[in-house]
């Protein structure tokens, strides 16, 4: 993926949400495929009823067709859906795209930032994901799903520190070289 950044711009860290929030796809995934598997098997046996015997072949259709439209809804489209989301961490901004969106990627600077809360539960210690909340000046903006949020937290307070350290010293230093030359 192109990412559009600004001239000094780099990128410091470049993830996608969580891939915990694959498990209920591809759980459905599985237990839609057990289904499908079952009914074509209980329509292939040969003591069926004559009225279900009958039709047997226009009920595996069925089946089949069934199965592929609710993969694609409860499965594929959520799959695809997490393969185009984006949490990028940048030396001025994060940019983000999130799942369920139109799929535009946005983004909030660092300079215009005030905190970052970092907030994750008890039983996801081991993946250590969370959500990451955004606070603005005008609300805040959450991140849910990030990957080791923590270590993204500190990561982005490191860059929000060097930003402004650097604007600072670009302040003192134009300051100071307008006073020498007059």
């Amino acid at each position: 993926m192109k990412l559009p950044l600004h001239e000094r711009e780099r990128v410091i860290i470049k993830t996608r949400e969580h891939s915990r929030v694959l498990r209920q796809p591809v759980g459905t995934f599985l237990v839609l495929t057990a289904l499908c598997t079952f009914s074509l098997g209980y329509l292939s046996r040969d003591d069926l009823s004559d009225w279900l015997a009958s039709n047997a072949n226009v009920w595996m259709i069925v089946a089949v067709v069934l199965w592929a439209a609710l993969v694609l809804i409860w499965s594929v489209i959520p799959w695809a859906r997490w393969l185009r989301s984006r949490i990028v961490l940048t030396t001025e901004r994060i940019m983000f795209r999130p799942t369920y969106n139109d799929g535009k990627l946005q983004s909030v600077g660092l300079f215009t930032v005030r905190d970052l809360v970092a907030h994750s539960k008890a039983k996801n210690a081991m993946t250590r994901a969370g959500t990451l909340d955004i606070v603005l000046n005008q609300g805040y903006v959450r991140l849910s799903h990030v990957p080791s949020v923590q270590y993204f937290r500190s990561l982005a307070m490191e860059a929000m520190a060097n930003l402004r350290s650097s604007q600072s010293m670009a302040h003192t230093e134009t300051t100071n070289s307008e006073g020498m030359g007059a």
